[in-house]
């Protein structure tokens, strides 16, 4: 298996995995068991049997689709749909075995009412469509969801009724935003929104604890796996209430405020504004004291902070930075909790680490259904 298979592209949801999508759910996890095992030889450390998706089918609950344009009766209309792996062609498909149920039945809605309002697809050859995406997120908790309609410019004809017959469809809809992604990239979203409907966010509860969800923020698509996820890398960073712990990457504080109840100390550290802004919101929504979020360069503020007893690092694919981790090793936390959704990034870092620090655990964790993708848990901790 090449690393290109073990690629996350959420900007695309084109699910590079077609080999695992037909595949017995067992059998997908024998193979990235053995693909993990072979991959972490080198460590000379077990890698624990992968944690079991509880919901290995319709788990997603967020979902990006592409629009493009067919031609029907003489005329084109949009359809929204998926990537075709390898390639820039969009394939019209909105029910997909891992995207939840309804925001399938949402986004075909969703499709009906822009035909209805006909409303194109944006490309190069379509230039005067409008919708280059639609993003569609479901909290957990509330089961209410968040609508982002991507367009190429601010122009979006009739948007208030368009907003009313989406509400129409389905009632749960709590919020609606228009992204602008004016520029020719394959990153989705744009810089520039307005919210056409609602607060622009929703919220999720992870275990006692509420979080605000702006559609720019991450969290993770899988909320069934999710608290499992955080609540093993939580327990063998083996936490007590005399504990300094720093989050790099902490995005809108899911980890951060999960830890603070164990911790006597939590400094989160996110280089997103609108996702530090959440965080301090979610902070304060439930009362947490002892947390504190910082919008700045992981790098540059790890360098300020002494006697850290735990790191959490859980960075974007790309991995870590070879300077970071070296500022990693010069601040010589106790124990680094490294969560991963590349194990080949994850590895290259782990190489930068263990002339300081030993590997004690590896745990994967299947976040990715009938994907190859896996998500890692490695613990470390400080020879001397």
């Amino acid at each position: 298996m090449n690393k290109k298979e073990y690629f996350d592209n959420s900007s695309y949801d084109m699910y590079r995995s077609s080999s695992f999508e037909k595949m017995d759910y067992h059998e997908q996890l024998k193979l990235k068991q053995a693909n993990l095992e072979k991959m972490f030889a080198p460590f000379k450390v077990k890698v624990n049997p992968i944690l079991e998706n509880p919901v290995p089918k319709n788990y997603r609950h967020k979902v990006i689709l592409a629009a493009t344009n067919i031609k029907q009766n003489n005329t084109f209309q949009l359809r929204l749909g998926l990537f075709v792996e390898g390639s820039k062609q969009i394939k019209p498909k909105i029910f997909h075995h891992i995207h939840d149920k309804e925001i399938n039945d949402l986004l075909q809605s969703i499709e009906k009412v822009l035909i209805t309002h006909k409303i194109r697809a944006y490309s190069k050859q379509e230039p005067r469509g409008l919708i280059k995406h639609v993003l569609v997120r479901k909290s957990l908790s509330t089961k209410k969801f968040m609508v982002v309609l991507v367009t190429q410019s601010t122009l979006l004809p009739n948007h208030k009724i368009i907003v009313k017959d989406i509400l129409a469809k389905n009632k749960n809809v709590e919020t609606i935003i228009q992204n602008i992604q004016d520029r020719e990239t394959p990153v989705v979203l744009g810089n520039k929104d307005r919210i056409l409907y609602g607060n622009g966010y929703i919220t999720d509860q992870i275990e006692d604890i509420k979080f605000r969800i702006h559609y720019q923020s991450f969290y993770q698509v899988n909320p069934y796996q999710m608290i499992h996820l955080y609540q093993y890398a939580l327990n063998k960073a083996n936490l007590s209430h005399k504990d300094t712990v720093v989050d790099c990457y902490s995005g809108i504080g899911t980890i951060s405020l999960l830890a603070a109840k164990k911790a006597k100390s939590v400094i989160g550290i996110e280089v997103n504004k609108k996702a530090v802004e959440d965080a301090n919101y979610n902070k304060t929504l439930n009362n947490i004291q002892n947390a504190t979020f910082i919008c700045d360069d992981v790098e540059k503020r790890l360098e300020q902070i002494e006697d850290i007893d735990c790191l959490i690092m859980d960075p974007t694919r790309d991995g870590s930075s070879l300077s970071f981790l070296e500022t990693v090793k010069q601040r010589r936390p106790k124990r680094i909790v490294y969560i991963s959704c590349d194990p080949y990034t994850q590895i290259r870092d782990l190489k930068s680490l263990i002339d300081e620090y030993k590997i004690t655990d590896i745990q994967p964790v299947d976040m990715f259904s009938f994907t190859a993708h896996i998500e890692n848990i490695v613990l470390l901790e400080l020879k001397r």
